[in-house]
């Protein structure tokens, strides 16, 4: 009889070790289960950064060579529009009028792109104010409404009332790029939709377009100085955009959407009392 209870025990006693192996064992493999995940972003983590520095290492190379182009070119640039304007004007009425008018044309082409590349180049200071972020997101869109309705673009806009610091000039530059890009993808019109949201990490800016989309192996590509899809791209806008999210403390991400065309997510990041970055005058460059 005493074996029979000492065997009970030492049976009761062996259950209740098992039973505590397996929770320590559920509890080792939920932890290990997080850490794993957790390993897994901060290699995520890890990845984007060396890109970021990549392309920033990349920016910083093409910015020099960008603005040393455009020095040497700009001085010469300038005699020619100066002639060609005159010339237009002395062959006004003529049969070369078109002709002279086309030289023009092209030099005011050339122009934009130089512009284009000494925004790219240039150390801008920014200037950090309080801006509603709605209203400067309107304000772009109004300054390229002839273009979106000679495209035949049809636009849909969601804007809330959130409030960042930043630039709203150069903040007006990243909002023209975005949706200059989205239209350019869209050659026979269609739906492009801009709306803005927030929350409890970034202010948020997404448009999203019906084009062709993007290539998975571009969608990292693009931000690239002098990367470009179009046969006519300098392939710098979504360089400068980008470059000014970061003076920003931002970020842009392109994604694919699911039935056709591209959203382009712009993410500015806030601070723990709900605002955004503070105020701060720096030069706006590739960090």
């Amino acid at each position: 009889m005493e074996k029979t209870v000492k065997l009970n025990e030492a049976f009761y006693s062996f259950t209740q070790a098992s039973r505590s192996l397996e929770t320590c064992y559920a509890k080792l493999s939920e932890k290990v289960q997080y850490l794993t995940q957790e390993l897994e972003k901060k290699n995520t983590k890890l990845k984007e950064f060396e890109r970021q520095s990549e392309r920033n290492a990349r920016l910083v190379a093409m910015g020099e060579m960008a603005a040393k182009i455009v020095h040497e070119i700009r001085s010469p640039l300038c005699s020619i529009e100066l002639f060609s304007t005159m010339l237009s004007k002395d062959l006004e009425g003529t049969p070369h009028s078109e002709m002279a008018e086309g030289i023009s044309t092209s030099i005011k082409s050339l122009n934009n792109i130089l512009t284009n590349m000494l925004l790219f180049a240039r150390q801008q200071k920014p200037s950090f104010r309080d801006v509603k972020l709605g209203d400067t997101v309107e304000a772009s869109i109004n300054m390229l409404r002839p273009l979106i309705a000679i495209r035949n673009i049809d636009l849909e806009v969601n804007l809330s009332d959130e409030i960042i610091t930043g630039d709203a000039e150069l903040l007006k530059q990243v909002f023209m790029n975005i949706i200059i890009n989205g239209m350019q993808a869209m050659e026979d019109g269609g739906r492009l939709k801009i709306v803005t949201g927030s929350d409890d990490e970034f202010t948020t800016v997404a448009v999203a377009d019906e084009g062709d989309g993007i290539s998975p192996e571009n969608l990292e590509k693009i931000f690239d100085p002098f990367f470009s899809t179009k046969d006519k791209g300098t392939g710098l806008g979504l360089t400068i955009a980008h470059k000014i999210m970061q003076c920003h403390d931002g970020f842009i991400k392109a994604f694919a959407n699911e039935d056709k065309g591209s959203t382009f997510h712009l993410y500015f990041p806030k601070n723990k009392n709900g605002t955004n970055i503070k105020q701060k005058d720096e030069l706006c460059i590739s960090r």
